[in-house]
């Protein structure tokens, strides 16, 4: 059975192993545990959980919430949701974005994946149209959307902008 979890300090092992099978920056989502130590990921975690109340963000972000996709209790991938977008979020990272560890991909968790964290997304409130952005050349995720329902509006050499009503 798939489901979100959201992400808690005490969040172990499997969460951080699953982690370093996704690429740092990977079709331009940016995941900043591959790499890290060990040591260093319940300080990520801490981190992690303060930015979904708002806590200890930069200038630029907003409060977002983290969750990983839970397949019979194996972390399999995992997503963010903004809460609001900035006028930068709409040029690059809108509402939404998710990445599935390497071993996992193909088996279509991308698109449950997204469809759980837009309804995800009206259950939090967001009543807006919901943005994710998209690297160009990276034709999965671009099914992904599609697949979910998502309207093709704008296409710039960097991005691609899919709204979801």
């Amino acid at each position: 059975m798939l489901y979100l979890q959201p992400v808690s300090l005490t969040d172990g092992k499997e969460f951080y192993d699953m982690l370093q099978r996704i690429g740092a920056n990977e079709t331009g989502y940016t995941n900043a545990v591959n790499g890290m130590d060990y040591a260093d990921f319940p300080a990520w975690l801490e981190k992690r959980v303060n930015r979904t109340k708002g806590i200890g963000l930069e200038d630029w972000q907003v409060p977002d919430s983290l969750f990983w996709l839970m397949d019979d209790g194996v972390p399999v991938g995992q997503a963010s949701l903004r809460h609001r977008l900035t006028d930068a979020l709409r040029v690059v990272g809108g509402h939404i974005g998710y990445a599935i560890a390497s071993d996992q991909r193909g088996k279509g968790y991308g698109k449950e994946l997204l469809r759980l964290m837009l309804a995800e997304a009206r259950r939090m409130g967001i009543t807006e149209e919901i943005l994710v952005t998209v690297n160009p050349d990276n034709i999965p995720s671009r099914k992904v959307a599609e697949a979910n329902g998502g309207e093709l509006r704008r296409e710039t050499a960097e991005h691609v902008y899919y709204w979801f009503r």
